[in-house]
């Protein structure tokens, strides 16, 4: 069996652009053989989400603190996905059951989607992925518990384009060839808040890992319910993008067990007690009604 030796060169928010023997999604540096934690972890990431199992909450309400803003941004293809950053104040994520407050440090994406619902796996995730406040930047954050959040969204393929994605495919266009990490600026302003659903209501939360090596474990995930939309030749500008071993057609990690994890599923004013006392005002109603007789004539 061949040695796989994973050199990392360079550390790029919390993604890894390697020079020699490189990780990716399929053959001899695939998941398969991405070496430690992303081996033997028991919080890895991804993983399907079964919505009949996930515990009903109320986490509190998800704050996107200047995510309404318009910034300048960066796209880069680093080889596994493209990335984007944010040039500008800085963007926060609190509430929603969060520790901490968040800073916002890249965001990326995965074509098909990472996280699966019911086994159903969508065409595109977009992960905003944020480090805790408290440490100086995401590399440091990620040596913690907690120290990383993420938020995905998830889109679903329609027949009509989406707007909000139409510059970052522009962009993507220009770095989709690989030449060892590949910069342009996007030509124009991205407001973050247009790329997340427009309920915040609901989502799902539970404990997780990177989905990339060193697939480090600490990570809160926060998958939100309601769905974007891309249509199929929108989803086909990604699926252009090259990488050192060819066209990305697809760069998603195959699903990960849940363990003894939990998943929750928040839903803005839930209340398990209500929820109960509704159940039996229900129950109550049924075994009350009147009985209703029935005769039959026969002609």
């Amino acid at each position: 069996m061949s040695i796989i030796i994973f050199l990392l060169v360079t550390v790029l928010s919390g993604q890894y652009v390697v020079q020699a023997s490189d990780w990716s999604y399929w053959g001899e540096t695939g998941p398969n053989y991405w070496p430690g934690v992303c081996k033997k972890g028991t919080n890895q990431s991804p993983i399907n989400i079964v919505t009949d199992d996930a515990v009903k909450t109320d986490l509190a309400p998800l704050k996107f603190i200047r995510y309404d803003f318009a910034f300048s941004a960066n796209i880069i293809n680093n080889g596994h996905t493209v990335q984007i950053t944010l040039n500008g104040v800085p963007i926060h994520l609190k509430g929603g059951g969060l520790p901490s407050t968040y800073v916002l440090e890249q965001m990326h994406f995965h074509w098909g989607a990472e996280h699966t619902i019911d086994g159903t796996r969508d065409a595109l995730e977009l992960h905003f992925v944020h480090y805790d406040k408290q440490y100086d930047n995401m590399t440091v954050a990620s040596e913690y518990e907690n120290g990383i959040a993420v938020v995905a969204v998830l889109f679903e393929l329609s027949e009509e384009d989406n707007e909000n994605l139409e510059s970052i495919l522009n962009a993507t266009e220009s770095v989709s060839t690989w030449v060892g990490g590949s910069t342009a600026k996007i030509p124009t302003k991205i407001i973050p808040y247009l790329l997340l659903p427009a309920d915040h209501t609901t989502f799902y939360r539970y404990q997780g890992s990177l989905t990339t090596p060193e697939c480090k474990e600490g990570v809160i995930w926060t998958v939100m319910t309601e769905k974007l939309k891309i249509s199929q030749s929108q989803l086909t500008s990604f699926m252009r993008v090259e990488s050192n071993s060819g066209l990305l057609f697809y760069n998603y990690r195959p699903l990960q067990e849940l363990g003894s994890r939990t998943v929750y599923h928040h839903l803005e004013g839930y209340s398990a007690a209500s929820s109960s006392v509704l159940r039996s005002s229900l129950l109550f109603t049924l075994l009350n009604l009147p009985l209703i007789s029935h005769s039959y004539s026969s002609s």
